[in-house]
């Protein structure tokens, strides 16, 4: 009995050890590959003499396509969020800030981040606009987003 119970120990031993001797196999494998890929795609990069916004784009390696797609989605994002600093009016959100009622003065000031209470007292609506106002000068975008979700 204690003979089968060491043989199937020193066969699970044996099977553990050869699992992880593949598994180290396959990384060192895997990383001689990429290692190849990286040479050859150099070779070809300084061979055409492109500059570095074609290499960047022209990239074949399969791990930099997908750092590209979103280099180009935050890209685009940055465009658009450009766009929406330029369509509104920081004096007409000012002067929407100076019309809100208190519940929206606070309901925009805690979306913002800005402590409504101070101690466990609110604070007074002088105050509150006064900082939604400073974090308009800072963040803009954000303000405009808040402020347009309360109007509705």
């Amino acid at each position: 009995m204690v003979n089968v119970q060491d043989l199937l120990n020193i066969l699970i031993v044996a099977l553990v050890m050869a699992m992880v001797s593949l598994m180290i196999f396959d990384f060192i494998n895997g990383l001689f590959d990429l290692w190849q890929q990286l040479d050859n795609h150099q070779n070809a990069l300084v061979q055409t003499g492109v500059n570095q916004t074609e290499i960047r784009i022209k990239n074949t390696l399969p791990y930099f396509d997908e750092t590209n797609k979103i280099g180009q989605n935050l890209d685009a994002i940055a465009e658009v969020s450009l766009s929406i600093v330029e369509t509104f009016d920081t004096a007409s959100l000012e002067e929407l800030i100076q019309k809100l009622p208190q519940g929206r003065i606070r309901t925009a000031a805690r979306r913002l981040g800005i402590a409504d209470r101070v101690d466990g007292k609110y604070q007074k609506l002088a105050v509150l606009r006064m900082q939604l106002r400073a974090k308009l000068e800072s963040q803009s975008v954000e303000v405009a987003q808040v402020l347009k979700g309360l109007k509705m």
